[in-house]
């Protein structure tokens, strides 16, 4: 598949001997894991190849599903671009089918479960309302807000409607906090604006995409191939790699943009742009390439315990420094659990401070069969 992948980025000819040791129920089940059957579904079509019809009917099944998911994304996006517009609410898309658009010039070459839609932190309770009328309910009764914290920690909510079951992201931060990024303002001043509907629907500018999209690859280890096969093609393009190198250095993202071009370029033989070489040469853009490797090659979707940990491992060692100091003090500052623990007035919300290594203990032995403050723990210790 990786082979397959690289051919249609470099568009080279395909020889029919090539094909002859593949496990085609493999090659399937790799293509919807990793997401990239509708690209691979249309190399086929313009190829003349000699694989089973029924892995080329099969992957054009999964294909016209995905255009007509993809379809349905677009008119929603627009519906509610145009709602939130309405509302006085500047919004960005970060995803679905817009990046599909920009990148393949085909809405349906690239899959998406969901819209992604990046707002400022301030106008949260607007859109809240805005999207409660267009039928939409947010996964939380209440956004998560102990001591404000949310604002920082937290990057995102999920809004679903019940009779479409159509899901929505609300942004307000492009990653998970604590850590330093561009703020709203500096990303819709260099937005980018596509038609789609009746409305204008603002997207981010291409520099501001390409890091965003090796953020977001690096953050879930790589581990689908779709996500490569976008910085391959932005790769690929005229961008203003200077400012990328700049805003890179900015964010302390170097070894993020080395590791992704890195990965890149030895999977899908993507060039790298001359601005971005040093960064490919850090010893931390390299350090974990081998554990993504495996990441990619077992896939991180329903992984067992072991692998999660040395997920959980990897995402801290991504961390800049500072950023990694700054995680660990923000696990002192008092975590939403901690109020489902011991419920308290928010006019008494600071004693969650001290409190909190009480209340973190108290759950560490909840977990080991001892009483608890509530019914029925929590899933996940912090």
């Amino acid at each position: 598949m990786q082979d397959l992948l690289r051919r249609s980025a470099e568009d080279a000819p395909t020889r029919a001997d090539s094909f002859a040791e593949v496990d085609w129920s493999r090659f399937l089940r790799l293509a919807k894991s990793h997401r990239v059957y509708p690209v691979l579904s249309a190399y086929f079509g313009k190829k003349t190849t000699e694989i089973p019809e029924k892995v080329k009917a099969e992957l054009d099944t999964e294909s016209r599903y995905n255009r007509l998911k993809m379809l349905s994304l677009a008119a929603e996006m627009s519906r509610i671009s145009a709602c939130l517009a309405s509302g006085g609410i500047r919004a960005i898309v970060l995803k679905g089918p817009l990046l599909a658009q920009d990148l393949y010039g085909d809405l349906s070459r690239r899959t998406s479960k969901d819209l992604d839609v990046l707002v400022p932190a301030e106008k949260l309770d607007e859109v809240r309302s805005l999207l409660a009328e267009l039928g939409y309910e947010c996964e939380r009764e209440q956004l998560p807000n102990v001591l404000n914290g949310w604002k920082w920690r937290h990057h995102h909510v999920s809004f679903l409607h019940p009779s479409h079951s159509l899901q929505i992201e609300i942004h307000w931060r492009l990653a998970p906090g604590p850590g330093r990024e561009p703020d709203f303002d500096e990303l819709w001043s260099r937005r980018r604006e596509h038609s789609f509907g009746s409305a204008p629907v603002a997207y981010l500018g291409p520099e501001d995409q390409f890091l965003y999209l090796v953020h977001h690859g690096a953050r879930h280890g790589w581990f689908r191939m779709r996500w490569l096969c976008d910085i391959d093609v932005l790769a690929r393009r005229e961008l203003d790699w200077s400012s990328c190198a700049q805003r890179s250095a900015a964010y302390g993202m170097e070894h993020l943009v080395g590791q992704a071009l890195i990965l890149a370029s030895r999977l899908l033989h993507t060039p790298v742009p001359r601005e971005l070489e040093r960064f490919t040469r850090l010893k931390r853009a390299g350090a974990r390439i081998s554990q993504v490797l495996l990441f990619i090659r077992d896939s991180l979707e329903n992984a067992p315990p072991d692998r999660v940990r040395a997920y959980e491992r990897y995402l801290f060692a991504i961390k800049p420094r500072r950023q990694k100091l700054l995680y660990l003090l923000s696990l002192l500052y008092p975590y939403p659990m901690d109020a489902q623990t011991l419920p308290l007035p928010k006019i008494l919300h600071f004693l969650y401070f001290p409190l909190r290594p009480l209340l973190w203990t108290w759950r560490k032995l909840d977990r080991t069969g001892k009483p608890s403050l509530v019914k029925g723990g929590e899933s996940k210790l912090l």
